[in-house]
């Protein structure tokens, strides 16, 4: 079993692989940041989980936030501890001005999308890199969109060449903005708005919010595709992204564990 964890700005997401199959997957907040003694006693429920687990392989883009889990991490189990970008690198060639700038979790969402519907389907062998077996009859362009704290679009070519990408606020973001920004308007939960005209004051910023980042994701897909890679295929992920997904008309596929499918197939 493998157990993959990606840390992010909000949450960290683990997740548990039999071969190529997800059997469990569980969150646990990396805001405000706890102690490695705190993060071990919240990660004891899933002691059985852990102690099955291989290898560990993990992504973070919260470098405290890192040093906090592995530490946590090595009080619970004896496997490896593989970290992206230093002990595991993401297969993809980085054409980045500054490779070292992008986010190892954009690297790996990119590299699974890649693995999925680009010739990493047709390079990787059963059992081995491909997060699952492909059902494709051609290999495509791919554009990534994460709906996480921040939104990031990023673009990899079906050869396995990282172009680069787009990071704009999340919608939890602009949430919490205009909650501190102003004076009457309250802090709202995530949640499907029930119309696009809001009838009260909740309703329509949760419009503004859910279609405003559909309405982002389109326009900005629209613009990369007439530029750069005209039929890709759009891969959505990221928390928010079954919210947001089905207001979406550039949207070809919804995976939440996008960035830990990646993680599995780096593990090998």
């Amino acid at each position: 079993m493998i157990l993959a964890i990606d840390t992010g700005n909000t949450s960290i997401h683990f997740g548990c692989y039999a071969g190529s199959r997800l059997v469990k997957q569980w969150k646990l907040p990396s805001r405000p940041l706890p102690s490695a003694r705190r993060l071990a006693r919240q990660l004891a429920p899933h002691r059985l989980s852990l102690a099955k687990a291989s290898k560990v392989v993990v992504c973070s883009v919260v470098p405290s936030m890192t040093r906090v889990l592995v530490s946590a991490l090595r009080n619970l189990t004896k496997s490896p501890i593989l970290l992206v970008g230093r002990d595991v690198r993401v297969a993809l060639r980085n054409r980045y001005r500054k490779p070292g700038q992008v986010g190892q979790d954009r690297l790996v969402g990119a590299y699974a999308a890649w693995c999925l519907y680009g010739d990493g389907a047709r390079r990787a062998r059963p059992g081995g890199r491909n997060p699952e077996r492909a059902h494709r009859r051609e290999s495509r362009d791919c554009v990534i969109v994460d709906f996480g704290t921040a939104i990031t679009i990023d673009l990899v070519t079906r050869a396995g060449d990282y172009l680069g990408g787009i990071i704009a606020p999340g919608p939890d973001i602009a949430l919490e903005a205009l909650a501190l920004r102003t004076a009457l308007l309250p802090r709202v939960s995530l949640a499907k708005p029930p119309a696009l005209l809001g009838r009260d004051t909740a309703g329509s910023i949760r419009s503004g919010v859910v279609y405003g980042s559909a309405a982002l994701c389109d326009g900005l897909v629209a613009h990369l595709k007439r530029r750069y890679a005209p039929r890709a295929v759009v891969i959505a992920t990221g928390g928010a992204s079954p919210l947001i997904a089905p207001y979406s008309r550039q949207i070809d596929h919804v995976r939440p564990t996008l960035v830990l499918d990646g993680l599995r197939a780096l593990a090998g």
